[in-house]
Formats: structure tokens, C-alpha cells, sequence
């Protein structure tokens, strides 16, 4: 029996939910106001990709790395929305001011890099190192035969599996991991809800399940297993550091495997499948968990602006109000055709800070670069631009305030901090003070893999 499916899938962020359709993805989160801001782009349908994003078992590997990717990606775009115009640390400003680089761009490097060093050691090396630990340990010949080679590699397996368990419990038991766990149930919640025919509202999606048989859980259980069953066909080599190169030229047969599974399966409802999928349905229970009406909320506007961007390919895209380096601020100013003096005043104006302190200016906001512009160009006056300079601070310092009563009623109630204004008029609201990602910055989005998880 085949089971209905949506081609959408996502990624719960920090404060907020990733959707990704066949067209368009779209991240919605709630900043410290408590209002809902969008971030949404067009992507290039995987039918008009090259061969190779659609050919089976290679379409995984491809899947696989630009998940990563993106995903990486979209985790430092939500940050920096929740950090809101929250002052740079000295670090921040040292860094962006001596190497003329935007800090942002080097921290979402950096954790690529981490990233991938922490899963090859945690899942490739330590499983190898545990192993041989215990040959070792029992004096056991490895290589007497062809099936005490495949025992051993099939007890690496294991091994991994487990490590792989023991990790995802311990990250689960940290606060600030719960929340994006929470932010999970509810993108969960949300897809099954439209999948059940249902009409998309908070109520109806919290009826829901937060498992999900496309979860990105699921397919990382179902990567473990076919990497023993593959693995364990490789040999058993004495040299540890042989052994390893292997089994790192095989993650993407692994991954591309992987995914065939993952499809199939998710397109069949019965006993059998249900069998099969139980193990990695079961470790969803670890990441994820029941979210409040906010977060639903929240995964609901993400996958509506999906849905309409789908259907409506002329519909614009939003850009979350993020920080610009001052330096590409300037250079939009310069271009307008002002002096470099000139640039400095409009920038001090719009920050609304003496000139003395320009040079401890290290970002500014998007919306700010905007009026900033505007004001180069004669659009708006200088008195105009101090005025709305004295609104955005005094906004940004109450945004200060309730991210302190947030943190401080996250730590002595362990929840979220739920706004009084939410719903859809928050979204619209928010959805007015986004801006089109037609800037340079909006243009290095990740537009490759589908549509699933």
C-alpha cells in the first residue's frame, strides 16, 4: 500500500524551521520581539538539474553533502537573526576590522570544518580505535579467515551504531539542544498535518506525531546500518589507517545507498516496512520533542511560504534583517556617488552615534544599510534618518531587555518564552520589515538537492 507523501521537507533551527520545497525553501523564526521573520529564496527544480541529481544512488551523494552544507548555513542565518542588533564582542570587532572580513563568514567555515572532523573521529576512527583495542585485549586473529574478517567489521559496526545512540542521548539532555528538538517535533508536526489532509493550523498539527518517517534521524539509523553491511564486505586489513581511507572512499556508496532506502520505504505503509523503519522511527524520540503553539506556528509559516512560492514563481523573495559589515555598507554609499566624509556622517547618523565613535562601528543591520542609502540618495533628509536612527535604538534596546527576560525565564522555568503577539498578524508584520534578497548577500544561498530530508 502506497502512502501519501509531500515533496517538502526541513530542518528545525535555532528559534525557528527550515522548509524546503520543490521550487523554494523558505526558514521562518521568531526573533526576540516575538514576531515571526521569513527568509526565502527559489531553487532550481531538480528536473531541470543535471542527470546526476536525479540518477538513483547518485542523487544521494549529492543530497547528502548539499544538505550539510545548506544546513550549516541555514543554522548561521538563524543565529544571526535571534542575535538581533546585539552589541559585537571585541573579538567581533578586531577580527572584521583586521582581516576586512565579515566574522559570520568565518564561523560558518570553521563549524563546516569541526563538523565534519567530529563525525569522521566520532563514527570512523573511534569505532576503528575501540576495535582493535579489543582484538588486541582477546588475542583474536582478524585475519585467520573470511568470516572472522566480516565478525569484525560487523562488530565495528556495532560499535558505531552505539556511539552514534550514546551521542545523540547526550546532546538531547542539553537545554539549548531541547529547544531545537522542539523546533524538530514542530516541523514534524506540521508536515504530517498537511499530509493527513487537514487544514494547516496550530490546533490540528499538534494532534500530530512529532515522528516522521522522512526525518533526517531516520536516514542517519539507516546510514549506520548500510555502512555495516557494506563495510563488512571490505576485509579486515591489519593496518588501522588502511582500513580507515577505506571506509572513508566508501561514504558516498554508503550515502547514496542510503538514501534509495530512505525513499523507498517512506513511500509504503505496511507490517513489513513498519519493521523495518521501527529502529530509526524509535531514535526520533530522541531528537525530537512536543513543542508549544509558538513554535507550530512557527514551522507553519515556513511551510505556507513554501506552498505559495511553489504555486506562484512570481511571488519576491525575503531577506532575513541581518548584520552587514560596515565596510560593504560604505561601499553601497560610495556608489550612490558621496564623499567618503560624507559616507561617515550619513553612517554615524544612522547608527545614531557621534562621529568620534565611527570607528568602533564594526556591523550594521540590513534595514539600517537601506535608509542609509536612502539617505545618500536624497530620498529622506538627515533629520529624517536621526529620527528613525532614535526609534531603531530604542527598539533594539527593548529587544535587549526581553532577551534578558527570556534567558532568565528559560532558566527558571526550562521553557520558551511565548509572545502575546503571535499569529498571523505577527507574520505579516514581520513579513513588512523583510527585505528582498536581491543584495549581494541573498545570492549565495544553497540552491542544489531535493526537496526531501
Amino acid at each position: 500500500m502506497r502512502k501519501k507523501s509531500v515533496g517538502i521537507g526541513g530542518q528545525a533551527v535555532i528559534e525557528g524551521v527550515m522548509m524546503r520545497g520543490k521550487r523554494s525553501m523558505a526558514t521562518a523564526v521568531r526573533d526576540e520581539n516575538g514576531n515571526i521573520v521569513v527568509e526565502s529564496q527559489y531553487l532550481k527544480p531538480v528536473e531541470e538539474k543535471s542527470f546526476l541529481f536525479r540518477a538513483p544512488f547518485l542523487r544521494g551523494v549529492f543530497n547528502f553533502f548539499g544538505t550539510m552544507v545548506s544546513g550549516v548555513r541555514t543554522l548561521m542565518r538563524s543565529g544571526e537573526v535571534f542575535d538581533g542588533e546585539q552589541e559585537p564582542s571585541k573579538a567581533e570587532k578586531w577580527f572584521a576590522k583586521t582581516f576586512k572580513v565579515d566574522v559570520f563568514s568565518v564561523i560558518m567555515a570553521i563549524s563546516v570544518i569541526i563538523g565534519v572532523a567530529l563525525s569522521v573521529g566520532l563514527f570512523f576512527f573511534l569505532p576503528q580505535l575501540i576495535t582493535t583495542g579489543l582484538i588486541k585485549l582477546f588475542k583474536i586473529n582478524a585475519q585467520a579467515n573470511v568470516g572472522v574478517q566480516i565478525a569484525m567489521n560487523l562488530l565495528e559496526g556495532f560499535i558505531r551504531m552505539l556511539i552514534f545512540i550514546a551521542y545523540i542521548a547526550l546532546t538531547s539532555a542539553m537545554k539549548d539542544i531541547k529547544r531545537v528538538y522542539m523546533y524538530h517535533g514542530a516541523e514534524h508536526k506540521t508536515i504530517s498535518c498537511y499530509e493527513h489532509d487537514l487544514e494547516l493550523t496550530v490546533e490540528n498539527a499538534q494532534k500530530m506525531t512529532t515522528v516522521h518517517d522522512r526525518c533526517g534521524t531516520t536516514f542517519m539509523f539507516i546510514t549506520m546500518v548500510v555502512s555495516v553491511l557494506i563495510f563488512s564486505l571490505t576485509g579486515w586489513s591489519g593496518q588501522m589507517w588502511v582500513r580507515f581511507l577505506i571506509r572513508l572512499a566508501l561514504i558516498p556508496v554508503v550515502s547514496g545507498v542510503s538514501y534509495e532506502v530512505l525513499k523507498f520505504l517512506a513511500k509504503f505503509d505496511n507490517p513489513f516496512v513498519r519493521a523495518l523503519k521501527a529502529p530509526g522511527l524509535l531514535l526520533q524520540k530522541l531528537t525530537t520533542r512536543q513543542p508549544d503553539d509558538s513554535m507550530v506556528e512557527v514551522a507553519i509559516t515556513a511551510f505556507k511560504t513554501v506552498l505559495a512560492m511553489d504555486e506562484n514563481p512570481d511571488l519576491p523573495e525575503l531577506k532575513f534583517d541581518t548584520k552587514l559589515l560596515k565596510r560593504k555598507v560604505e561601499e553601497q554609499l560610495l556608489q550612490t556617488g558621496v564623499t567618503k566624509e560624507r559616507a561617515k556622517e550619513i553612517i554615524c547618523k544612522g547608527m545614531g552615534v557621534p562621529e568620534e565613535e565611527y570607528d568602533h562601528i564594526s556591523h550594521i543591520k540590513h534595514s539600517r544599510c537601506l535608509l542609509m542609502v536612502s539617505a545618500a540618495k536624497g530620498e529622506i533628509s538627515d533629520e529624517e534618518l536621526c529620527l528613525k536612527a532614535a526609534e531603531l535604538n530604542a527598539k533594539a534596546e527593548e529587544a535587549r531587555k526581553a532577551n534578558a527576560e527570556a534567558i532568565k525565564l528559560r532558566e527558571e522555568e526550562g521553557f520558551v518564552l511565548k509572545s502575546d503577539n503571535i499569529g498571523d498578524k505577527d507574520s505579516q508584520k514581520s513579513g513588512e520589515e523583510n527585505v528582498s534578497s536581491e543584495s549581494e548577500d541573498g545570492k549565495d544561498a544553497d540552491k542544489d538537492g531535493d526537496s526531501d530530508k
